[in-house]
């Protein structure tokens, strides 16, 4: 596992585990609950790759992923919107949130109910890289989706 990764799988685990209707299933699998999916630098729009990305998380999922998305189940999406540091911080979380809100809008189009998805903007607060300002960095323009948060 690259180390900038170790933040993003201790706060996945920690989203996991607060999980209360699927805890057994989610808990029971060490299999990932989540997807991170990247954009290019002042872009908002899902790639190919991240369109397929998503689309097979869905279409195969884990089985703590496959628990989260059952119709009973009562579970939320959490997508959360992150941006790298250039610019003005108004302008990275308004950009985080869009990208957030795109990919929610890409899971409804797969089936995933709209009223369990839960988005959010991190703008540059929680960097995969940690880079000085005005420092483009892919890593850190993502959206991170944790099903059963």
């Amino acid at each position: 596992m690259r180390p900038f990764a170790w933040p993003i799988a201790i706060a996945t685990a920690a989203a996991v585990a607060a999980c209360v209707d699927d805890e057994q299933a989610l808990r029971s699998s060490g299999e990932p609950a989540y997807t991170i999916v990247f954009f290019a630098s002042d872009s908002v729009a899902l790639s190919k790759r991240a369109q397929e990305q998503l689309a097979d998380t869905v279409r195969n999922p884990t089985p703590p992923v496959k628990a989260a998305l059952q119709p009973a189940s009562k579970a939320r999406i959490c997508v959360a919107g992150h941006s790298d540091k250039t610019g003005p911080e108004t302008i990275n979380k308004e950009v985080a949130q869009r990208r957030a809100d795109a990919v929610a809008k890409y899971l409804i189009e797969l089936g995933v109910p709209q009223p369990r998805i839960v988005t959010e903007s991190l703008g540059s607060a929680r960097p995969l890289v940690v880079t000085p300002q005005n420092t483009p960095e892919l890593s850190n323009r993502r959206v991170e989706v944790v099903f059963g948060c």
